[in-house]
């Protein structure tokens, strides 16, 4: 196990993904050059995703950092982000044996078709699943309860990626992709609920989508604008305290123009990895015709953090997850490492409302609230894994917690199975087992309500050019 996670962590995804990519290809019978040819376009588009990732962070955190010290946040427990998450998750003893099972689960489940998913292509984020089973192991010191856990958060992930499958690979335009990452899929039942909920209210009357604005605004509306706009509103916030500052003013202006270079920049580096499935889809197309099944590639949620839409609405998070952290009753966590990484988080929810921003950041909003007090339950457990991997604490914190261990439905299910209750774990896996088999019956269906829904405001727009 241990030779696996080093090779797992020495080619990281930018190496694993395309030899995956290559593979399945070679097994598709796409020949060589056109293997190869993809294997390649992968690999550029990930390093494309990971230069602008990595040079954004490092522009908007002083900036949120300068946020958190005018909110005056005084909490407990401190967020430390999903790299020191995953740090934890894989330095667990129990940790290292779980790469393993789920590897082989993943495949197996592809393999029987109990999922058009090959999730083993987003292995590096199996560390939330790990995770989880961690933690109930090291309440409970029951290894069969534990990587029963790590195996059903699995199943609930693979049913709920394979649902939005379609809108995801529609709206972010990679055909044949959708999203693994158990602490985003496992809030779809939520955003479903809560997309279909505001459609009901209204909430698509007000159409916030890129696309709208720009044909409202002009110029204005165009994505490097918007995130010029949008990095310059975060920059003045942070510095709204030394704005008579010509360095206030240097850091504003980088943040807008940075900002502004990932909206522009983003979409190209897409269209190189979007490229790379094009003999795939090609394939996969002509299989289908001969009676073939329709399948999706797990990606990295890195490919949708840059779109217009999406950056925009978590960028638009920061300044609400501050004031949900000092208004909310009971909470006890301050969000600091989450802060900018709240465009990963948004995917689901932009993607299910077709780009409207409007309706994503309130649907962020709900969903990090409650977040917010799932997060705060679990620190004590997370704290104590921290402390036995060897973690440093962060200086003035008593407690710790990364948000990826504050996942709402994941939570849930494992307060269900901390109670080691046979009749609650069973109602539990009932529930999944209803969806899953009503998902498969109906899943034409169920795929049309997701794009009904999140065509609704042109389905809108479209009754009342005709009323």
């Amino acid at each position: 196990m241990q030779t696996f996670k080093t090779i797992m962590d020495t080619f990281g995804p930018n190496i694993f993904v395309p030899v995956v990519i290559f593979i399945i290809c070679l097994f598709m019978r796409i020949n060589v050059k056109k293997a190869f040819n993809s294997a390649i376009l992968a690999a550029v588009g990930l390093v494309g995703f990971s230069m602008i990732t990595d040079y954004f962070t490092p522009v908007i955190s002083p900036v949120v950092d300068k946020m958190l010290k005018i909110a005056h946040l005084n909490l407990p427990v401190l967020d430390i982000g999903w790299q020191a998450t995953a740090v934890i998750a894989y330095s667990t003893h129990i940790g290292m044996i779980f790469i393993g099972i789920l590897l082989v689960f993943q495949i197996f489940l592809f393999a029987v078709k109990w999922t058009n998913v090959f999730m083993p292509s987003d292995l590096w984020n199996n560390y939330s699943l790990i995770l989880w089973g961690s933690e109930l192991y090291l309440m409970t010191k029951n290894v069969w309860l534990a990587s029963f856990l790590m195996l059903f958060g699995n199943l609930v992930c693979l049913l709920y990626s394979e649902m939005i499958a379609t809108r995801w690979s529609t709206y972010y335009g990679y055909p044949q992709c959708t999203l693994t990452a158990p602490h985003q899929v496992c809030n779809v039942p939520i955003a479903l609920i809560l997309n279909y909920v505001l459609s009901k209210l209204g909430a698509d009357k007000i159409q916030l989508n890129p696309k709208k604005i720009q044909e409202k605004l002009g110029f204005l509306g165009d994505p490097m604008i918007i995130g010029f706009i949008v990095g310059m509103l975060l920059g003045l916030i942070g510095n709204f305290t030394m704005l008579t500052s010509i360095k206030s003013w240097g850091q504003i202006l980088t943040t807008a123009v940075t900002t502004a270079a990932v909206m522009t920049i983003f979409p190209k580096v897409g269209s190189i990895f979007a490229a790379s499935f094009s003999s795939i889809t090609s394939a996969s197309q002509k299989s289908m015709k001969k009676g073939g099944r329709e399948w999706y590639v797990a990606v990295n949620d890195a490919l949708g953090y840059g779109e217009t839409a999406t950056l925009t609405t978590g960028i638009l998070m920061i300044p609400f997850a501050l004031i949900l952290a000092f208004v909310l009753p009971g909470n006890l966590v301050v969000p600091v490492m989450c802060l900018t990484g709240f465009a990963y988080d948004s995917e689901i929810n932009v993607a299910l409302s077709n780009g409207n921003i409007f309706k994503a950041l309130i649907m962020d909003i709900i969903i990090f609230t409650g977040q917010l007090y799932i997060g705060s339950y679990f620190a004590p457990m997370f704290t104590k894994i921290a402390r036995e991997t060897g973690v440093t604490m962060p200086k003035g914190s008593l407690m710790v917690i990364g948000f990826v261990a504050a996942n709402i439905l994941m939570g849930l299910i494992t307060i269900g199975f901390l109670t080691k209750n046979p009749l609650i774990i069973g109602i539990i896996v009932l529930l999944y087992v209803v969806q899953f088999i009503y998902y498969k019956k109906n899943k034409q269906k169920v795929t049309d309500i997701i794009e009904k829904h999140s065509d609704y405001s042109d389905s809108l727009n479209k009754n009342l050019e005709v009323s």
